[in-house]
């Protein structure tokens, strides 16, 4: 029986441990240089989007993992042969992943943040007169060697506009802006994001909730901000990042589909989102609009078909999506044709553009598999004449916020913004100071960073007066202001639970409720409905319902006290921080229920 149980988790190790290997091998395939905290970012804030191409590639990876671990048993037949084995496959693949490092580093702490970081919230910023417009144009992927490293110019029409425009060399690629909502947080709020430490609906109400980005300038400044992608907007929390630091509208796909007469299901895609061409179109009507209203705008977006692995031709352009170099030709192009369009727009002369490579791609680019010094695309169009480029032989994603605002004629006391250095200053930029040093700082635990997403006190309900049953509230500000928390969001106000201080009324109630929820897996979801902590209802969402919902829940007048009425939802089973957020409240009522 000892020999048996021996036998047995010998076994099962090795399976563990080869099936570690080959998810590790396909991993490392794709995205390149993993290290353990991105993945664990991944798990916490979710993977259900993951393509199905995707999907295949790691099933596939499990079952030679298997295989490889039944075939190994059989060649070695010594169990301490197979453990041997196992046990340095395992430790290379934790080497790898950064794992001993990771653990290291969660006990070494680093003071850069107290040395470097100037808080955005301690500066003063002077605009020009007018303010100027701005779009930030996010290329995925986009890499300055499709041009200097082949013997044939991929992107011709981009490598001109950087050879004949304002544009910095010297990018380094650094640790934490490897990934492309990592990449944008980094070049909005000038810090590397190193994910979250808390869990479901904290985390949500608490995305580095008090960092300050160069977004929330802009807005509060008078600025109509607007981010759109053509993929899934809730992916990675892009949308909750998004309009938490900033932006009065996050648009992904499915807003898209409702704001646009573009029907998504007739312009897919990678991702099952909108490809490039259909994204470009929706930016040039986005940007007529906001150009005609008295505001000055930032329009920032990002497009999506190259995006590795699973590239899309958009249509329109020769070639094929399973041909990399036709992808970045037609981004060269639609880019360019976009440049052209707006340079005729009559506010385009109080208008800069910004077009920044979010990352090099990640992985292994099949097109120049060796190269490995990768520089982004980068260069600024009709830049405020307010501020000269000045002299920088390295920078990192960490300096484009203050670059950018410094690039639209907006000045502020210093070059430093987070810990960002403006590349029109003459301020060494950290990497400049620090060389890769850099990244082995910011690897170690950070109080600083702590205190960005550093829990508020928990609100108490505020059981603010509902003035008379029936009373339909259906603004994001009445909403709101019955919820202890609050985020709006799609459109909609997300929250968990809603507290009402309510005439004298002996009837039982009706609550009424019309709602959005998160769902990103095809499965039904169930919110528990509490009154004044008491289940009194269950309702069931699932993939298939056409959102919003609406729903009744029936509230019995016995549980009423003092004429107190505290709703909470609880949306369990949770599994990941992309479905952790409450329900989205658009409208709602309580209304007395006639007694038969």
């Amino acid at each position: 029986m000892k020999k048996f149980l021996i036998d047995t988790f010998v076994f099962i190790f090795a399976v563990f441990a080869f099936v570690c290997f080959f998810v590790f091998l396909q991993t490392h395939y794709i995205w390149g240089n993993i290290d353990i905290e991105q993945i664990l970012i991944n798990l916490n804030e979710g993977i259900d989007l993951i393509s199905d191409h995707l999907l295949i590639g790691y099933i596939i990876s499990i079952i030679l993992g298997i295989v490889t671990a039944v075939a190994t048993s059989v060649f070695l037949k010594k169990n301490w042969r197979l453990f041997t084995v196992s046990v340095v496959l395992c430790f290379v693949v934790l080497w790898q992943i950064g794992l001993f490092s990771y653990f290291l580093n969660k006990h070494l702490y680093s003071d850069i943040y107290e040395r470097e970081y100037t808080n955005p919230q301690n500066l003063h910023f002077t605009f020009p007169n007018p303010k100027r417009n701005i779009i930030v144009a996010y290329i995925e992927s986009g890499e300055v060697n499709y041009a200097t490293d082949l013997k044939q110019n991929l992107i011709e029409k981009t490598y001109a506009f950087m050879n004949n425009s304002l544009s910095f060399s010297g990018f380094h690629q650094i640790l934490y802006q490897d990934y492309t909502l990592a990449a944008m947080l980094s070049s909005m709020c000038a810090i590397p994001y190193r994910g979250s430490n808390l869990k479901g609906y904290e985390g949500y109400q608490n995305f580095l909730a008090n960092l300050v980005c160069y977004p929330q300038i802009l807005k509060e400044n008078g600025y109509e901000t607007v981010f759109m992608k053509g993929a899934n907007i809730n992916f990675s929390r892009t949308g909750l990042f998004m309009t938490t630091h900033g932006f009065n509208d996050a648009l992904g796909a499915q807003e898209l589909n409702q704001k646009f007469d573009l029907p998504l299901k007739d312009n897919t895609g990678g991702f099952n989102g909108y490809h490039d061409a259909a994204l470009y179109h929706m930016v040039k009507d986005t940007l007529t609009r906001l150009s005609q209203k008295e505001k000055p705008f930032l329009l920032s977006f990002i497009t999506l078909d190259t995006h590795s692995p699973d590239f899309f031709l958009s249509p329109g352009c020769k070639g094929t999506s399973s041909h990399q170099q036709d992808v970045v030709r037609c981004a060269d192009s639609m880019l360019a044709d976009f440049i052209s369009w707006l340079k005729e727009q009559p506010f385009y002369p109080n208008t800069t553009l910004i077009v920044l490579g979010d990352h090099p791609q990640t992985g292994i680019n099949r097109i120049y598999p060796k190269l490995r010094q990768r520089q982004i695309i980068n260069f600024i169009l009709n830049p405020s004449p307010a501020f000269s480029k000045a002299t920088h032989s390295s920078w990192t994603t960490l300096d484009v916020a203050p670059t950018i605002l410094n690039a639209a004629g907006i000045s502020f006391n210093g070059a430093k913004f987070g810990l960002g250095r403006s590349l029109f200053q003459t301020e060494p930029t950290l990497y400049e100071k620090f060389g890769h040093k850099l990244e082995t700082e910011l690897l170690k635990s950070s109080h600083v960073y702590n205190s960005f997403e550093k829990i508020k006190n928990k609100k108490t309900p505020q059981y603010n007066f509902y003035e008379s049953l029936g009373n339909d509230i259906k603004t994001p500000d009445a909403v709101s202001s019955y919820a202890t928390y609050a985020n709006p969001l799609q459109g909609a106000v997300f929250l968990e639970e809603l507290s009402f201080k309510l005439p004298q009324t002996t009837s039982d109630l009706a609550f009424d409720i019309t709602f959005k929820t998160l769902l990103t897996k095809k499965r039904e979801r169930r919110i528990k409905v509490f009154a004044n902590g008491t289940l009194v209802d269950t309702w069931h969402v699932s993939f298939s319902d056409k959102q919003p919902v609406s729903k009744r829940a029936l509230i019995p007048a016995r549980l009423i006290n003092d004429d107190k009425l505290l709703i909470f939802f609880d949306a369990d089973e949770v599994a990941s921080l992309s479905e952790a957020l409450g329900i989205g409240v658009l409208r709602f009522s309580l209304n007395p229920v006639t007694q038969k």
